[in-house]
Order: C-alpha cells, then structure tokens, then sequence
C-alpha cells in the first residue's frame, strides 16, 4: 500500500492503583500515517476525445480509498512535442513508482502509435514495480491487430509485464481473447454532468454529430444525409462538431468547430437525435452520454458494444439514413434508465476496484 495521509491519534489510557482506577484521555502529538492504494491513469489528458472523457470521469470519481493520479502521455502537436510528452510520462512514472509501493498503473491505448507507445510506458513501469492494466478503446484494434504476426508479438510483450488487459465490452472480450489473451470488462462511464435537462427545451428539427475532424466519424457522410434531406424540403438541421465551416452548398449545416464541455451537454440536451455514421468506434462515449441527456441515438451498422436502444443503419444506403431520421422525429422515445445506470461512473469505480485488489 501507499502512504497517502497521516493523522494524529487520539486514544484513552488506563491507571490502576491501590484506591482506584481510572481513565486518561491521551493526545499524540506524533502524526501517524495510514495507507491508501495508488492508481495513475496514464493517456492522453488533455487531448480532446473519448478516452481523454474516460480518464477525467475516472479521476473525478475515484474508487473510494483510493489515491488517483494521471500522467499525459500524448500530445498533439509536432514529433518532437509528442517525444517530449512521452519522456515527461516516463520521469513522472519513474518519481511515482519510487516514492510509492504497490501502484496500479492504469494505461489508455487506442492502436497504432498509440499502443507501442503505452506498451513501451507499461514495460517501464513495470520495470520498476508497477502492477500493469492495458486498457484498449480503440474501434479497429482488431485489424490492427490482424496484420502479420503483430498481435502474437504484442501478446508476449504484454505477458512478460504481467499485464491485465481491460475491454470495453462482452463482445470485444469476445473479439480480442483469441489475439491477447483474456480480458477484463470495463464499460466506459458516463460524467454525471450528462442528464436530462429541466430548463432546456428540446428542438425538433435539431440533430447533431458529435465528433472531431477525422475521416472515421463520418463527417462528409452526414453531409451527404443533409444534402439529400434538403433536396426533398425537410426543415432539419445538422449542427455539428470537429469542422469549423459548413459546406457551402448547405444552409441545412452549423459548425460549431470543437466545443467546450458545458457546450456540448447543452446541445446534447437540445438535439432529438444524435447520429454517429463512423466507419468504426470502440464504445463511442457520446453515444451514452446522449443517452444520459435523454436523446435517441442512430448510429452505424459497423459500431457494436452499444446499448440496445440504439438504432442503426447501414453505410452502403443514405436513403435508410434520411429515411430512420425523418421517422425518429415523429417517433416519441422513453428514457431508458437502466441503460444509462451500467455506466454510473460509481458502476464502474466499483468494478475497477475489483479488478485492480486483484493484480
């Protein structure tokens, strides 16, 4: 365990004698320290996205007694600011890891670059005492893992760290077990910030894209849907993230360019639907967050790990697309509470500390 706090002791100390006996009440002045276990998130802390949400929720709402720390690991600027992010991470880990026994050092990795770099973290840390969680979000791990022989590679390097490796599903345990070995499940957890609003009413024609600039989350497919839905008279609106500037030739579009949080849970609350046309996801959290917020979500036939409630169509067809948005205006939804209550962030702290008293 960790040394984490200290405190002074107060307790009660006994005289007997020939006439009596009693009680003395004692106060140490010696500072007495108790223990906590540490776990560090280590990723990308401050660049925007899903996993930078997961690890703020995380750290925001630590499993109780525990001691939470994050490292950045990531950056998103030049080769050498990324190297540099990467050097910090390792003297950060190595002060931690020597000052303090016992530490869980929890890593998020998407794929490419992004896994060698935290495999490359792990195997350091565990170099110098740290108990080792991989924790994968990325949406096309599989792929990537596929080619060659990489993932039998990547599997020994992971089992000589003696590394736990976390999913975000049942069906990615599924997926990844053949590849890296047996998993751990851990839903992504939704920020309480994210709720159904009182004071902000919904807009009907209002639909949003949540997502940054990339061309797996389906920006220039969600165009595509507007155009066709301007073609044919409909008075919806797409207001939607990661472009700074609408096409041209849409008055159907507002770009908001990349929001702040409070923003983006406002408009979260203010849509009737939020689509999510990416080629591949992990377990997208906007999709929950939406959720949370009270909207519908309709999101790509190629996404999985999402809660039932969740409507998709298929890539191949923007007709389907234009067609499931004009029948989900018109369709009242109910707010499923059970599907939002799996991804409490005390749910999932719980789970954690299951996970981590086992390593």
């Amino acid at each position: 365990m960790s040394l984490e706090s200290s405190f002074i002791l107060h307790f009660s100390v006994v005289f007997f004698d020939i006439c009596a006996n009693y009680c003395k009440e004692v106060m140490s002045g010696q500072h007495f320290t108790r223990y906590m276990p540490t776990v560090v998130h280590v990723g990308p802390i401050s660049s925007p996205g899903g996993i930078q949400s997961v690890i703020k929720t995380l750290t925001d709402h630590p499993p109780e007694g525990w001691d939470v720390r994050q490292i950045e690991s990531h950056s998103d600027g030049s080769l050498y600011s990324k190297l540099k992010a990467y050097n910090s991470a390792k003297t950060e880990l190595r002060e931690l890891l020597e000052s303090k026994n016992d530490v869980v050092v929890h890593l998020h990795s998407a794929s490419d670059y992004s896994f060698h770099r935290k495999l490359r973290l792990a195997e350091f840390a565990f170099s110098l005492g740290g108990k080792i969680v991989f924790h994968i979000h990325s949406g096309n791990i599989i792929q990537w893992l596929g080619k060659g022989n990489r993932a039998k590679k990547l599997r020994a390097r992971l089992e000589k760290c003696n590394a736990t490796i976390i999913c975000l599903s049942d069906r990615w345990n599924e997926l990844l077990t053949p590849l890296l070995g047996r998993c751990k499940v851990s839903l992504n957890p939704i920020d309480p910030i994210h709720c159904i609003s009182d004071t902000i009413e919904r807009v009907p024609n209002q639909i949003l894209l949540l997502g940054r600039n990339d061309s797996v989350k389906g920006h220039e497919f969600a165009f595509d849907i507007m155009r066709k839905l301007q073609q044919n008279g409909s008075d919806i609106v797409l207001h939607c993230t990661g472009v700074e500037e609408s096409p041209e030739d849409l008055e159907n579009v507002v770009a908001h360019g990349w929001l702040e949080q409070e923003k983006k849970v406002e408009l979260l609350q203010q849509s009737s639907l939020l689509i999510l046309p990416s080629k591949w996801e992990g377990q997208p959290m906007v999709a929950l967050e939406a959720l949370a917020c009270g909207t519908p979500v309709l999101a790509s036939d190629s996404i999985h790990s999402l809660p039932d409630v969740v409507e998709k169509c298929s890539m191949d067809e923007i007709s389907d697309w234009t067609d499931q948005i004009l029948l989900m205006k018109t369709s009242s939804h109910e707010f499923n509470a059970d599907v939002v209550d799996s991804h409490r962030a005390k749910e999932i702290s719980s789970n954690l500390i299951r996970i981590y008293s086992n390593l």
